[in-house]
């Protein structure tokens, strides 16, 4: 299954989040897909201090994602990052601590330790996907913007992604009910067979009901199953 999926599913999907001016919630919820289900939780630590956490245990497949992250006036900041996959015989792991004191990503990935240095407002491969679903709750949804571009790190390097908005809202089917929901496309480069989109509800919040990955070798759906929030 693709990483970079199961990166961004596990936010964007899991959490409960409330309008700007209220408290984000904990929560714990379920995703389907065809390799199995996903437990993703989003637990508050402290003041300020959050911890997204995954985990997908399915035939042939294990995987385990962790973020902890700031999040102050609906703005995320990444701290540290961790990955782990299992995939038959294939192993992967690399992890991430973010140094805003020297502005500098220490990383591991694939056996192999570096450092990039960090910019201003860049974000994590979980927390990106986040701030996303924070900054749609912000628009305005009849003058909604052609699309909206972050500063994200991933596997060693920090760029920029773009992610399309479409205008014109659809209705997806869950197992938690039918909801209308705001497509939103990653953009790729020209040339680049690869796709991901996402569906976001309003009436969950803007919570992300459906996704679908193509990443030029396979195509993925995942649906939301259920959502449950945590006092």
């Amino acid at each position: 299954m693709n990483k970079i999926v199961l990166a961004i599913i596990f936010v964007l999907i899991s959490i409960q989040a409330s309008a700007s001016d209220n408290p984000l919630k904990q929560s714990i919820a379920v995703l389907e897909s065809k390799y199995g289900d996903m437990s993703v939780e989003m637990i508050k630590l402290e003041e300020n201090k959050w911890k997204l956490s995954s985990e997908l245990v399915g035939t042939g497949i294990k995987r385990e994602e962790t973020e902890y992250l700031y999040l102050e006036d609906n703005f995320t900041r990444p701290i540290e990052y961790k990955f782990s996959q299992r995939i038959l015989f294939r192993r992967e792991k690399n992890s991430a601590n973010f140094n805003w004191d020297d502005y500098l990503v220490n990383y591991t990935k694939k056996g192999k330790s570096g450092s990039v240095q960090l910019e201003d407002m860049v974000l994590g491969p979980s927390s990106a996907q986040l701030q996303l679903r924070l900054d749609f709750r912000k628009l305005d949804l009849s003058n909604l913007p052609k699309f909206l571009k972050y500063k994200v790190y991933w596997k060693g390097a920090v760029k920029e992604r773009f992610f399309d908005i479409q205008e014109k809202p659809e209705v997806i089917n869950t197992k938690m009910g039918s909801y209308l929901s705001y497509k939103v496309s990653r953009r790729y480069d020209p040339g680049e067979s690869k796709s991901q989109i996402f569906w976001l509800a309003p009436d969950l919040d803007f919570s992300v009901i459906q996704i679908f990955n193509d990443d030029g070798k396979r195509a993925t759906e995942i649906k939301i199953k259920s959502l449950e929030e945590i006092d």
